[in-house]
């Protein structure tokens, strides 16, 4: 069981990530949340690991904080939710905002794609005790968060990704002194057109 890859960032492309651990590549599906905060292609990263298995063979998914794992892996004990909507809910909402959003019933309200009232209902019913015995950090600080919501708003609004991130350091200068997430996509949007 692979709990830790610690290497070389091969190849990213958007929901995945090659890691080159002494000459072997490893492929990793990861969140939004931790694809944004990787490296470029060429530097070194380290992600925890959840290895799942199915009968075509092994799937890894990566998660740059254990607060990340902690919440895929809670979603995953849920029946219905297989690792990939997991991955998908974590790629929409930091794990903070997520245990916060179960322990007062208000996930329906967050609007999260793939996810409607019924699923909500059901996470808040299955989880709402055990999301307080996760230990928050905050490892995942607010400029991050903001940076996904921006990110997600440009894909959502028919930018390329290659177009992103020829801009990246700059949209990630206007998440990181932003309060408000419709100014800092204002900016975003604006830094775009300039392209």
């Amino acid at each position: 069981m692979i709990s830790l890859l610690r290497g070389t960032v091969a190849d990213k492309t958007l929901g995945r990530v090659i890691i080159d651990v002494h000459g072997v590549g490893y492929g990793v599906t990861v969140p939004l949340s931790t694809y944004y905060r990787l490296p470029e292609t060429g530097g070194e990263s380290e992600l925890k690991i959840h290895t799942h298995m199915k009968d075509s063979g092994i799937e890894l998914f990566g998660f740059l904080t254990e607060e990340e794992k902690s919440v895929f892996t809670l979603l995953i004990g849920v029946a219905g939710i297989g690792p990939r909507v997991a991955t998908n809910i974590l790629s929409n909402i930091a794990p903070d905002e997520f245990a916060a959003s179960v322990s007062t019933g208000d996930l329906a309200k967050r609007k999260i794609p793939g996810i409607g009232p019924k699923l909500a209902s059901r996470l808040v019913t299955e989880l709402k005790d055990k999301v307080g015995e996760l230990k928050m950090t905050g490892e995942l600080h607010k400029e991050a968060g903001m940076l996904e919501d921006v990110m997600s708003a440009l894909l959502n609004l028919g930018y390329k990704k290659g177009e992103i991130d020829e801009r990246i350091s700059e949209i990630e200068d206007i998440s990181a002194n932003e309060s408000d997430i419709e100014a800092a996509l204002r900016k975003s949007l604006k830094l775009m057109k300039m392209v």
